[in-house]
């Protein structure tokens, strides 16, 4: 069964973020609190997914991915956050193509909220905008 452009880069997001912050986890949108020994870990979690632009029978996209590094550190969880993000933004922009699946990718303003339940949490967001293209009759191929 084939896989969508979206999906084709979401698995691509998830592989080199596994290596870039090896060993700690990265979980996809997960739908249950993290657990405290299951810290740190890496979140990826799509907000949106838009077309944007039309170009006869082809459709430029964006896609919008969150990328929450957490941890739970009594000497300094921000620390443990800011270097999974760091490694994660490396991996990322690194090949801002990912391997010829999207046409760039661009960092966006991250919006941080805090977390009141654990004094020891450390919850630091990264956000990108991937655009790619598709063919506007198939999600599937690059178009």
């Amino acid at each position: 069964m084939p896989q969508s452009r979206r999906e084709q880069i979401i698995r691509e997001i998830l592989a080199r973020l596994a290596v870039a912050v090896s060993p700690i986890a990265v979980l996809r949108q997960p739908t249950l609190a993290i657990p405290r020994e299951h810290t740190p870990a890496m979140v990826v979690t799509v907000e949106s997914d838009a077309p944007v632009k039309r170009a006869n029978d082809r459709m430029e996209r964006e896609l919008v991915v969150r990328l929450v590094a957490l941890a739970r550190d009594p000497v300094d969880g921000f620390a443990v956050a800011d270097d999974l993000v760091c490694r994660a933004h490396a991996a990322l922009m690194n090949d801002p193509t990912l391997g010829e699946l999207s046409l760039g990718i661009a960092e966006m303003e991250a919006d941080w909220q805090a977390e009141d339940a654990d004094m020891e949490a450390v919850a630091i967001p990264a956000t990108y905008r991937i655009t790619y293209r598709t063919f506007v009759t198939d999600l599937t191929s690059k178009g």
